[in-house]
């Protein structure tokens, strides 16, 4: 089976893979994989990685696009269904646990269709709250190898990787992310724009820690960041940066609850096109939210919990 998830013929690989998707949700997940994760991870990894029918059929060379108006099929409502079990990987990937309707053809519609690259990441997410940090030993060596790859492709699929264990490795990863974090950031503004969208996306996976360390560390440059990205030349990274930047405020509550942002947030609306407002708008809410939430009413006004 090992083999086969290595085929040539992908039909014959994501069938593979899927056997690993299905056995890790097993209750003999761990016993019976155990001894065989050294040469289970690598294929994994390998298999996250967009194959170039994907590239194509995502536009991977059409960096900016924003002056495309959005047609309604770009704002219909998403979900998720998937040939077997699944795992939504939200934002930066974009289609990431999303399916289609038998009778769709267009470009995005047949990439949202189940394929390796997803069932691979699925995989390894299940295989990471299965394993938790034993699952890190086999895969920080590929890891560093993958985040500062010269070739985008590359790169990108290891920004995926990170994201995907992010929930079941979050422990064994806390020592690495000081340093992984600003790297993360710093891909936000990478030349291309499937990067920019799945480094969104990943960010937002680890948005937790990212707002219990001090503000000035990682908070307030990654919300500079994304700010920008939500202004973004490609629509698709405005989605994904407007997704992560919902997530974020979710995570952050009243710490991002400043006239600041607030007005960033309310301007950056205003140049967006109707899909990615359609994924601003929930953040705006649940920030008006989280801000009326941290108030109370106290004999002499208002008062905020913050300071009161």
């Amino acid at each position: 089976m090992l083999q086969r998830t290595q085929d040539p013929d992908e039909n014959v690989a994501l069938e593979a893979c899927e056997f690993w998707l299905t056995l890790a949700e097993q209750p003999i997940c761990k016993e019976a994989l155990s001894g065989h994760l050294v040469q289970l991870i690598p294929i994994l990894v390998n298999g996250m990685k967009y194959s170039e029918i994907d590239i194509i059929l995502l536009k991977g060379d059409v960096e900016e696009d924003e002056a495309i108006p959005d047609s309604e099929q770009d704002i219909k409502p998403r979900f998720h269904k998937s040939r077997t079990v699944t795992l939504q990987h939200e934002g930066g990937e974009g289609e990431e646990g999303e399916d289609i309707d038998e009778d769709e053809d267009d470009d995005d519609d047949t990439l949202s269709d189940w394929n390796l690259r997803k069932c691979s990441a699925a995989a390894l997410d299940v295989l990471a709250n299965v394993f938790r940090e034993e699952l890190l030993p086999h895969l920080l060596p590929l890891l560093k190898g993958l985040l500062f790859h010269p070739d985008w492709v590359i790169k990108e699929s290891g920004i995926l990787v990170l994201g995907a264990i992010a929930e079941g490795c979050m422990q064994g990863m806390v020592p690495y992310l000081p340093e992984l974090i600003p790297h993360l950031i710093q891909c936000l503004c990478d030349k291309k724009a499937l990067v920019r969208s799945i480094a969104c996306w990943t960010l937002s996976r680890y948005a937790h820690w990212v707002v219990s360390q001090p503000p000035d560390a990682h908070l307030k440059p990654l919300m500079t960041e994304l700010l920008k990205r939500i202004l973004d030349g490609n629509k698709r990274v405005q989605e994904a940066a407007c997704s992560a930047f919902a997530t974020l405020e979710e995570e952050a509550c009243t710490e991002l609850g400043t006239s600041s942002v607030q007005a960033s947030s309310s301007s950056v609306a205003n140049a967006l096109q109707a899909a990615s407002c359609t994924l601003l708008f929930p953040s705006r809410m649940r920030l008006s939210s989280s801000v009326m939430s941290g108030f109370r009413w106290a004999s002499g006004g208002w008062l905020t919990t913050q300071w009161a």
